[in-house]
């Protein structure tokens, strides 16, 4: 990553890398957009996903691995006949390790996450853990879907929820979950690290240890990569228990026991992601800690939980994301981050929760207008700077002069 660190204008070098290539013009051409749309988007994507690294760090590896690991790359149409092997397994693109080459359509998605997948992904395990190829592939998994992301819900203005799509949305909630736990950083350590002597995976159960005082959410975790399995993976995982230690062997078989529908499982883990960030909630002090969280929460309600269902449209888990939302806004409301609407808390919770569930990019943009209708309605607008976002109605069976903000004018949300 050193190599390029000094050096800002990214498409004037990868023009010098690609000079070096003997990729057809189109390639390049795609290439180059790639790299233009990328740095065109990355401000917004790392406001929206506070724990990103830094564009520098994204590009400089990003071009780092252009240059060591793409020897060919070739578009094809989805039309053509060379492009059968795309449509036969229903992929975008494909790669060869071994050859450096890349076959893909010609779409910058597509390229950058042929670029994700050629790359070296080390994401060290130590063999003795019985789940360690099923982890592998969730993170392999998840950071590329993470990665695309950039390209495929960001433009250059807007965060657009509508493109994402997920060839596998349980791996990239899983992934999701450790980036807000961990951030971008210990899972770039994680990924990048060929030296296969520190365990991140007993790092992160640490640490998500520390916080909640508990092993649930790594117990949930094994529990849903065993799910994740196949009947043969399975049943490796089986003979490998039958090789370890009495105690070990209690734990992980207690484990698969005790393991219900994948289903199920996945929404007990995401029950304890969110008792995760309850106790950080509870534990922050810092202004820019709590608009780290209420980003972190924004995020997460719009993420894929299964297939076209999204976190915040699943009834059953909206209970427990509501308690730690509506913690986490009452927090920033009593540390003077978010103006408080209401002395009702409930009433304050509900305005707030349908104001901050935007597509904005830079929540501390937001204005409001605020308004009684009469003694059971409140009638809010949200802008986004002056520009019109959306509106909409809350019952309130309260006392009026609860409602503390200034009526009938536009002000900003944050302070």
């Amino acid at each position: 990553m050193k190599l390029f660190s000094k050096l800002k204008d990214y498409h004037n070098l990868l023009e010098e890398i690609l000079d070096k290539k003997t990729f057809s013009s189109i390639s390049k051409s795609l290439l180059l957009s790639m790299i233009y749309k990328i740095e065109i988007a990355y401000k917004d994507y790392e406001k929206v996903k506070v724990n990103s690294i830094s564009k520098d760090d994204f590009l400089s590896h990003l071009l780092q691995t252009i240059q060591k690991y793409c020897d060919h790359v070739k578009t094809v149409e989805p039309d053509s006949v060379q492009a059968e092997v795309l449509v036969t397994n229903h992929v975008e693109a494909v790669t060869n390790e071994k050859e450096r080459s890349i076959l893909t359509y010609p779409t910058e998605q597509a390229m950058l996450y042929a670029i994700c997948d050629i790359e070296p992904k080390y994401f060290f395990v130590r063999k003795d853990f019985p789940l360690r190829n099923i982890l592998q592939k969730v993170l392999v998994n998840g950071y590329k879907q993470n990665t695309v992301e950039i390209l495929e819900n960001f433009n250059g203005w807007s965060w657009d929820l509508a493109a994402q799509k997920q060839e596998d949305c349980v791996m990239n909630l899983i992934y999701q979950n450790l980036l807000m736990m961990q951030g971008e950083q210990f899972l770039f350590a994680w990924r990048t690290d060929r030296s296969a002597k520190k365990d991140y995976l007993q790092e992160l159960r640490t640490s998500i240890k520390k916080v909640t005082g508990n092993d649930k959410y790594y117990v949930s975790l094994c529990k849903v990569l065993y799910l994740m399995a196949s009947k043969k993976e399975k049943a490796k995982i089986q003979k490998h228990l039958e090789e370890k230690e009495e105690n070990e062997l209690k734990f992980y078989h207690e484990m698969i026991n005790n393991s219900k529908t994948e289903e199920e499982e996945v929404l007990k883990l995401q029950k304890y992601f969110l008792k995760f960030l309850q106790r950080k909630i509870e534990r922050l002090l810092l202004r820019e800690e709590m608009l780290e969280i209420i980003y972190q929460l924004r995020y997460y309600q719009n993420s894929m939980l299964f297939d076209d269902v999204l976190v915040k449209e699943h009834s059953e888990l909206m209970k427990s994301f509501d308690f730690v939302l509506k913690l986490a806004i009452t927090k920033a409301c009593k540390m003077g981050v978010i103006k408080i609407i209401s002395m009702d808390i409930e009433t304050n919770f509900e305005l707030l929760k349908y104001i901050l569930d935007t597509r904005m990019i830079d929540l501390e943009e937001i204005k409001i207008y605020v308004e009684l209708e009469n003694k059971n309605s409140i009638f809010i607008k949200v802008y986004d700077k002056d520009v019109f976002e959306k509106q909409g109605r809350e019952e309130f069976y309260g006392n009026k002069k609860d409602i503390v903000i200034k009526k009938k004018k536009m002000v900003n949300l944050f302070n």
